[in-house]
């Protein structure tokens, strides 16, 4: 049965608690989605992706709501914004115009699912969507031990594109993750490294802006979680300029590998307390 909760707002931040057990200090909450908030926009910045893969499964943990979904839609479009302006000129058009296309036919079909879906299913769907994504994430970048030759890319053709872009829009109007479907596409193409960071982080602006427009029209966003979002968006702001200074001095290979292991660690934690 679902435990009885209480939700309390510090400040701003709705915190979902347990009416059985003590509550724990409210600042020690507020830290931790902070924390959260920092950790996931410094990965996101450095490799392009990540917010929704960390961000969500641990907002969903804290607050217990399905509110989690829209605070990290709003959050990710503000950093977008903020990265837009440097890659605007990197990201190839022709992959933006597709996936832009597939990625709107997926946005209806991701609100449904968003609507028809409690807490407990978003919950374990998340969870089983990370660990399936960062053990075949994994394996493409450090089980084959070999370099894909020109032979095994994949070509950028616009019907896969499009399918790429209606998944893409389907899990960011329903679970705010547009980047995995994307990114482990883009992996598989010749594309360079500063291209298919451009063109995901370009992409996010019509992902997340489209999710935005779909939730608040037809399910509708609480002033409390745009008043969250805007307590939350500081910290990611900060750590979007960690991940760039990160990105130019860290390992990359190494990055990576904590990037997964931290991701599959937090797919299992989540299945295991649903």
């Amino acid at each position: 049965m679902p435990r009885a909760l209480s939700r309390i707002t510090v400040p701003w931040v709705k915190i979902a608690l347990d009416e059985h057990q003590h509550a724990k200090p409210m600042m020690d909450w507020v830290f931790l989605l902070l924390l959260v908030t920092f950790a996931a926009a410094t990965v996101q910045s450095a490799t392009g992706f990540g917010f929704g893969l960390i961000a969500v499964p641990a907002f969903l943990i804290v607050l217990d709501s399905a509110e989690a979904i829209q605070l990290v839609i709003i959050i990710t479009l503000a950093m977008s914004c903020v990265h837009w302006p440097k890659l605007r000129g990197i990201a190839p058009r022709h992959l933006l115009k597709w996936l832009s296309f597939g990625c709107l036919l997926g946005f209806p079909l991701g609100i449904f699912a968003y609507a028809q879906m409690d807490l407990e299913a978003i919950k374990m769907t998340v969870a089983l969507l990370i660990i399936l994504i960062s053990l075949e994430n994994g394996w493409n970048r450090f089980g084959q031990g070999k370099i894909r030759l020109p032979s095994e890319l994949e070509e950028l053709r616009p019907a896969v594109l499009t399918g790429v872009g209606v998944g893409s829009g389907l899990m960011a109007s329903s679970l705010a993750m547009p980047g995995p479907a994307v990114m482990l596409y883009l992996s598989r193409t010749g594309l360079e490294k500063n291209q298919i960071r451009a063109t995901i982080l370009t992409y996010f602006i019509f992902a997340y802006g489209g999710a935005l427009l779909m939730q608040t029209a037809l399910i509708g966003i609480e002033s409390e979680t745009w008043l969250n979002a805007a307590f939350l968006i500081p910290a990611a702001l900060v750590g979007v300029v960690a991940g760039d200074l990160i990105s130019k001095k860290i390992n990359q290979q190494l990055f990576e590998a904590l990037v997964l292991m931290i991701l599959l660690f937090t797919g299992i934690f989540m299945l295991l307390n649903r």
